[in-house]
């Protein structure tokens, strides 16, 4: 008498279990902080007026989907190196709990949302939408060859407002603004990286893993961590000096300078560093340009 609602309780709890296993796999707390450098994207091509709804949506929907797609093929050609690192072999794909059929399934529905929104924001959109999927599909590749790997995740980001920029202005002829944001997202999230990879160094050491931290040593990768990091803190006090310098403006510039000083600091452990302090950082540096010249 009571099958059908015991039935009905088992769908919804399977229901929930692949949805928290999507979740996870996609790390869909990391698109969020990313979601803010799309939004700048757009205020900067704007010089500081709302872009709209409907566009930004549009474009969110678009960053959202290339991401979906760049992490999916990550988990995928990393499986077999997360299965031999004890931090990483419960993830979904080495610990068995998703099928590489899934996960390519989840790249595809990315890519898919990701041309669509592409498609329907039309012009330079559609036209340069390959572009971005170059690095998104082989930056997890780079790790096997070269030590210089952190630099291509920095890329895959520092593209997404780039694309938004594109998408708002309907141009490809880029301010200094924008150019510069860029450079900050792209040392940015390298020196945050190399950061991270020093969770692994033992792992990367054991199995010719070429992380910075595991070719010159921890003390040298977090030296190189900081130079990267002084050099974003430039590119985002030029992004503040272009964008007019507004109080608002002038805290979200200090937060994030903060933040990142706090990333370099070895007493700090660095899975903290990594997330949530790096993540503070390009939240707030994402704030400069958007809050511009308020007060």
């Amino acid at each position: 008498m009571h099958q059908p609602n015991v039935s009905h309780s088992r769908v919804q709890a399977a229901s929930k279990s692949t949805l928290i296993l999507l979740l996870r796999f996609t790390k869909i707390e990391h698109t969020a902080f990313s979601l803010p450098l799309v939004v700048a994207g757009c205020w900067i091509a704007t010089q500081g007026r709302s872009p709209g709804l409907p566009l930004l949506l549009l474009i969110v929907t678009a960053a959202a989907g290339a991401r979906i797609f760049g992490m999916s093929f990550n988990r995928i050609f990393d499986r077999s190196i997360d299965a031999r690192n004890p931090r990483t072999a419960s993830r979904e794909l080495p610990s068995g709990r998703m099928s590489v059929r899934m996960a390519l399934a989840v790249a595809l529905i990315g890519l898919g949302v990701y041309f669509t929104a592409c498609t329907i924001l039309g012009g330079w959109c559609l036209v340069l939408s390959p572009v971005p999927l170059v690095p998104l599909l082989g930056y997890s590749l780079l790790k096997r060859f070269t030590a210089l790997c952190h630099f291509g995740i920095g890329l895959c980001l520092a593209l997404a407002p780039l694309g938004a920029y594109v998408a708002t202005a309907g141009d490809i002829r880029f301010s200094s603004g924008i150019i510069l944001f860029a450079v900050f997202v792209f040392f940015w999230l390298s020196g945050a990286d190399i950061i991270y990879s020093l969770l692994d160094i033992d792992n990367d050491l054991a199995h010719g893993i070429r992380s910075l931290p595991a070719q010159v040593g921890p003390r040298n990768a977090l030296a190189i961590s900081a130079g990267c990091e002084l050099i974003a803190f430039g590119a985002l006090a030029a992004v503040y000096i272009v964008s007019g310098c507004g109080a608002a403006s002038t805290v979200a510039l200090l937060l994030s300078a903060a933040a990142m000083a706090l990333m370099v600091l070895p007493a700090i452990p660095a899975a903290l560093r990594f997330f949530p302090i790096s993540t503070a950082a390009g939240i707030f540096a994402a704030f400069v340009p958007i809050l511009g010249n308020w007060f």
